[in-house]
């Protein structure tokens, strides 16, 4: 089934000066959603309707998650800060030093470790890295010569990781090793058409269906578990980048947006958040185990 406009009940919540809204995650520690306004390098709070903005001090923000033995991990312009439970820093882990590069996005694997892509400010293809964030804070390659490295999540108990590079507008399906954190041999999973717009950030549901973030598609598709198209949300901005399930009982589902590229007279709410019940929970997110 098809949604040809926005779903029922949906509403639009948020700061509404965000340029580049990603990163959305569900807090369920904090009751909020968390998500960034990239480029300034901000940490989102939104609780109900009420907006708090945190400086990062850093030029880039790019995804935040708790720690398994309280405060925060997030990734910056060129490496990873932890912080404690009030979003204070408490130590930086420096993981390159080029200023034509910055962090963009990630996800924690089932087994608590942090993977966070690079990519080249001005987007030129194979510059980016994703980078492994192991517990006891030590840092690694996981894939190299990405370009603008987006969703990531984790299927068959660790054993399938679904991860995007968006200009290919491919999501493929990797081997991943539960053990050693490492990626395997790759394979298409889900191939979104050029004239569609591009993969961009990623939920997963309990049902192991996909919400993707359709960057220039003014949408959120959801493919099930086999890759097939199943659901789609038109919204009226062009550019919707991450989605997360939260809320109460899990089954909100929240999708930020960006006025890169766009009109802002003529998108007047992109930058801000879309919160819609999607009628499913969503899958566990784990924490960082360090």
């Amino acid at each position: 089934m098809f949604s040809s406009g926005l779903r029922g009940g949906g509403r639009w919540i948020g700061d509404p000066h965000v340029f580049h809204g990603e990163g959305a995650w569900w807090d369920p520690r904090a009751g909020a959603l968390r998500y960034v306004d990239m480029l300034a390098g901000d940490l989102i709070t939104l609780r109900g309707d009420a907006v708090e903005r945190t400086d990062m001090a850093s030029g880039v923000a790019a995804v935040i998650r708790s720690r398994r033995a309280g405060g925060y991990v997030v990734a910056v312009q060129g490496g990873f800060r932890l912080l404690d439970d009030e979003l204070k820093l408490e130590r930086e882990i420096p993981v390159f030093g080029d200023p034509s590069i910055r962090m963009n996005e990630g996800a924690c694997d089932p087994s608590g470790r942090l993977y966070v892509g690079s990519m080249a400010y001005d987007a030129r293809r194979g510059a980016g890295t994703l980078y492994r964030l192991d517990p006891d804070l030590s840092v690694h390659v996981a894939l190299e010569n990405v370009s603008i490295p987006n969703g990531l999540v984790w299927l068959d108990d660790g054993r399938t990781a679904l991860h995007t590079d968006t200009p290919t507008g491919e999501i493929r399906a990797y081997d991943f090793d539960p053990v050693t954190g490492e990626f395997g041999a790759s394979r298409p999973h889900i191939a979104v058409p050029p004239d569609v717009g591009a993969p961009d950030g990623c939920a997963l549901d309990a049902d192991g269906c996909l919400w993707v973030a359709i960057w220039g598609g003014s949408a959120v598709h959801r493919y099930g578990p086999d890759g097939s198209l199943e659901d789609r949300i038109a919204l009226p901005v062009s550019n919707p980048t991450s989605c997360a399930f939260g809320g109460p009982d899990g089954t909100t589902l929240f999708v930020t947006t960006s006025q890169e590229t766009i009109d802002v007279e003529a998108e007047p709410l992109a930058g801000r958040v879309y919160e819609v019940e999607a009628g499913v929970a969503g899958a566990p997110v784990p924490d960082f185990a360090g």
